[in-house]
């Protein structure tokens, strides 16, 4: 395919202009021209010229030099290589200025000079005046085109420059007073950034109660792998219960790609705050803080989750009032999961605080519980003596200290301390993952050995052995000696009867932070509860099996009296059950009866009874299971399987899932991508999410590879094509630059869904590429950028002029059909071009056949109106039926 060159339009009312303009082309100079339509960006354009005494415009080459002026577009001027040499005797003459009367108004055109070196070219300004004068025989309606609108993106590209980020600022007054989720969530001030993002406190509608809102940063919505794991991990998140984890209430992503979660707003102090104001703390409240983060994270372990990112600044302590009324402190886990920075390049596992990584993380290996328990143990260490054991100012170095080097131990920092504490924080540091604890649970169980032993006088020494549970060896460092082996707990000790170093004293004038007089009662483990809970899972499966068997065969039959249920422990416990048989369901892709759960669900969810503990919230907790990408995937996969009777089920599941289910489609289209008939149900199902899809799209699409553009990977450049097919109508400018990319594929049917895509993003914007593309070689491009013109409303006289053309009888059927109905959408001006080819088609029987004579009939009455009357029906008094009928049909 040839280079395709944007057109744009210069429209002057002076005729001496022509030849100033082929003067400094000639001479490859600069000048100032006024243009109808902005330049797309810097590269190479071709500029029409049109003036009055010419039946056809000057054509020339023209490279803008950047955002315009009151005088115009700055543009680099140069002859076409197939124009021949101008005529020299006009080089060089005078040209004074010129008195022209337009409507009783004087305008003065002058010549100038631009002040661009070289001194030597000639370079001029030529001034915007509206031309009353067309070559047609059809009187022109005089109209002025407005000057072009440009965005301060626009203005960037044409000089050549980066848009500069936005400010913090700027992004924190765009972002307050804007909602999110459907309008559930309004933004109303900013509470702090970081480098994953900002968060906000927001107005939840619906629960009628203040949440913070996380606004992740912009890079992480054009991660399409990111987004899709972020959507996994906030689904997890946002289904894990436990008062020693942030409550997340609801999470997604907006059509411009914006990645948010909700979630309890509170009104605490982390631990890294704590750590700031008071240095270090007393060894029993690191116990009882810690067996809080400890109890937390093993819930969380529980369920499958680790956080990966467990420091003080991730720990929120609360003050809170128990039943009593007793002041005490409740620890809060925060960014559980989603913390984790995309990957880029390097493996996503190693993300992270070097100074929190465990030694597999630092190698970027795969992660379980006890990589936390590191992270639990580097944190100990800090809270006691105010310093994280590894440390220095480059990263790398903390990453190899991490791997290589002996934890150092709190007594060098703190003689005083516990030695208990020492031990229980060095196993929970050693660098082999097999010789720490084996579980969050391990290692609650030796702190709460510790808060319930006592603590000891601080020069006392231990007065018994560690358990078997935390054997450490001895180290040269360490002054204590082995401990026992034997399988006892911990003994009391004395407990201390002054306040640590770190602590202020009983008479300061701060008063000491509110401490539970015992680990609170959800800390406890118990065997019975634990029983039970395994009893239930032995059980749980046989009934989610078959509850998801029943809801196949007749789920109206089971969801009714669900839905009538009244009874809160009744209706929970049937929710819960519901919930493990979605799962089963998903997994067998049976897209009819998730259907219907779905439905039923969303029903409950909307009740007018709105709070946290109603059947409205809890359904809306299990709604949430239908935005999980990965339980869409096989939902998707069978969609897009032909010849499925349950098609449309999944379909309408997925558009309901609106950007998660786009994510699941994209999946299963990656997944089935040797598989071409997988093709069209994807476009028709993305086309059918809308704007919620093109995050999705936008992401994917920067994930092509570059051998996609030439045909170098087929599989890829199928996918790119669909991908731009699903491109919604929105405004886009830095997406429309990547599609641009896809416009100038080798790949012609690549560079059709390109036309199509890039006239969504750039509208106006896209004009000069639309014009350049109507002489492409690819009649499937030709049609691409009538429609595209079409859209964005951009038929005027010169695009009329350059369309006019493809309605002969040589251009093939669906070209010509397409031109004749883009004439039937011109602007006024573009009347008096296109009224007599119209005209002519109708009454000469100029069309080749009555489909094209049917649609020039039917643009000719919407650009003529009653005038067009008597052409249609002498037409359809030469006709035979049916074409007579139809012509006819036009004039009712």
């Amino acid at each position: 395919m040839s280079e395709i060159l944007p057109v744009i339009v210069a429209d002057l009312a002076e005729e001496r202009a022509h030849g100033a303009l082929l003067e400094v082309a000639h001479e490859k100079g600069n000048a100032w021209v006024p243009l109808i339509t902005a330049p797309v960006d810097p590269r190479l354009h071709l500029l029409e010229v049109y003036t009055p005494g010419r039946s056809e415009p000057l054509r020339l080459l023209a490279r803008p030099l950047g955002p315009p002026t009151e005088k115009g577009f700055p543009l680099a001027l140069s002859l076409p290589e197939a124009l021949p040499p101008m005529d020299h005797d006009t080089i060089g003459q005078s040209r004074p200025p010129v008195r022209l009367e337009e409507d009783e108004d004087e305008q003065e055109v002058t010549a100038q000079r631009m002040p661009l070196p070289p001194p030597r070219v000639p370079q001029i300004a030529v001034p915007a005046t509206s031309r009353l004068d067309t070559p047609t025989s059809v009187r022109r309606i005089p109209v002025t085109a407005p000057e072009p609108q440009l965005s301060e993106r626009h203005r960037a590209d044409l000089a050549g420059m980066t848009p500069p980020p936005p400010s913090p600022t700027n992004l924190q007054d765009k972002l307050i007073g804007r909602q999110l989720a459907g309008g559930k969530l309004e933004i109303e001030s900013l509470v702090g950034s970081g480098s994953i993002g900002a968060v906000y406190r927001a107005r939840h509608r619906e629960l009628r109660i203040f949440v913070a809102v996380k606004i992740l940063h912009e890079s992480f919505q054009h991660d399409v792998e990111f987004c899709r794991r972020f959507y996994a991990e906030a689904l997890a998140v946002s289904r894990v219960d436990h008062p020693n984890l942030v409550r997340v209430y609801d999470f997604g992503q907006e059509p411009d790609g914006l990645l948010y979660l909700s979630m309890e707003f509170l009104d605490g102090t982390t631990l890294r705050s704590l750590l700031e104001r008071r240095g270090r703390l007393a060894e029993t409240r690191i116990v009882e803080l810690m067996l809080q983060v400890t109890a937390g994270l093993a819930h969380a372990h529980g369920k499958g989750l680790i956080h990966r990112d467990v420091r003080p600044d991730n720990v929120v302590v609360v003050a809170t009032h128990d039943d009593e009324g007793t002041l005490s402190e409740t620890v809060k886990i925060l960014d559980f999961g989603i913390a984790l920075n995309k990957a880029s390049g390097d493996n996503a596992q190693r993300q992270g605080n070097p100074s929190y990584m465990s030694p597999e993380q630092c190698r970027a290996e795969e992660l379980d519980e006890r990589s936390d328990i590191y992270a639990c143990g580097i944190m100990m260490y800090e809270l006691a003596t105010g310093k994280v054991p590894f440390w220095a100012e480059k990263p790398i170095t903390i990453v190899n200290r991490q791997l290589s080097m002996p934890a150092p131990l709190i007594a060098e920092s703190r003689p005083e301390i516990d030695p208990r504490l020492d031990l229980i924080v060095q196993r929970a540091l050693k660098k082999a993952k097999a010789d720490r604890y084996t579980s969050m649970r391990e290692l609650r169980a030796d702190l709460k050995d510790m808060l319930q032993a006592g603590t000891r006088p601080a020069s006392a020494p231990p007065s018994g052995p560690m358990p078997a549970s935390a054997p450490i060896s001895a180290q040269p460092a360490m002054s204590l000696p082995p401990p026992a082996m034997p399988s006892v707990s911990i003994p009391p000790a004395a407990p201390v009867s002054e306040p640590a170093p770190s602590e202020p004293p009983a008479a300061s004038a701060t008063p000491p932070p509110p401490r539970p007089s015992k680990a609170p009662e959800w800390l406890e483990d118990r065997g019975d509860s634990i029983a039970r809970f395994l009893n239930g899972m032995a059980t749980g499966s046989a009934r989610a099996t078959e509850l998801a068997d029943v809801l196949s065969n007749d789920a109206v039959a089971w969801l009714k009296p669900f839905v009538e249920e009244r009874d809160p422990n009744a209706f929970a416990q049937k929710l819960a059950e519901l919930d493990r048989a979605v799962r089963i369901l998903a997994h067998r892709a049976d897209a009819k009866a998730l259907w219907a759960v779905s439905s039923t669900v969303h029903g409950l969810a909307t009740e007018g009874t709105q709070g946290p503990n109603t059947r409205a919230a809890k359904a809306a907790a299990l709604l949430r299971l239908f935005a999980d990408p990965g339980m869409l995937g096989p939902v998707a996969e069978r969609l897009l399987t032909p010849d499925d009777d349950a098609r449309e089920a999944a379909q309408t599941l997925l558009v309901r899932a609106k950007v998660a289910g786009a994510y699941a489609l994209y999946g299963a289209r990656v997944k089935l991508a040797v598989h071409p008939r997988a093709r069209a149900p994807f476009v028709a199902a993305m086309s059918a999410v809308g704007e919620g899809a093109w995050p999705v799209v936008r992401a994917a699409l920067e994930k092509i590879p570059p051998a996609a553009l030439t045909g170098g990977h087929p599989l890829a450049s199928e996918l790119a094509e669909d991908l731009l097919l699903c491109v919604p109508s929105v405004r886009d400018e830095a997406a429309g630059h990547l599609v641009a990319t896809y416009v100038r594929s080798t790949v012609p049917s690549l560079c059709r869904a390109a036309t199509r895509a890039l006239a969504r993003l750039w509208a106006e914007r896209a004009r000069p590429l639309l014009l350049g593309l109507l002489a492409n070689e690819d009649d499937g491009v030709r049609i691409a950028a009538i429609v595209g013109l079409r859209e964005i409303g951009a038929v005027d006289e010169h695009a009329a002029r350059r369309i006019a053309p493809l309605t002969t009888r040589t251009v093939p059927h669906e070209l010509r059909v397409a031109a004749l109905q883009a004439l039937g959408s011109m602007t006024i001006e573009a009347r008096p071009v296109a009224v007599p080819i119209l005209a002519q088609l109708v009454r000469d029987g100029a069309a080749p056949d009555d489909a094209t004579l049917l649609a020039a009939a039917t643009s000719l009455v919407k650009t003529a109106g009653p005038d067009a009357h008597g052409v249609i029906r002498e037409r359809a008094d030469r006709s035979s039926e049916p074409l007579r009928g139809q012509l006819l049909a036009l004039l009712a």
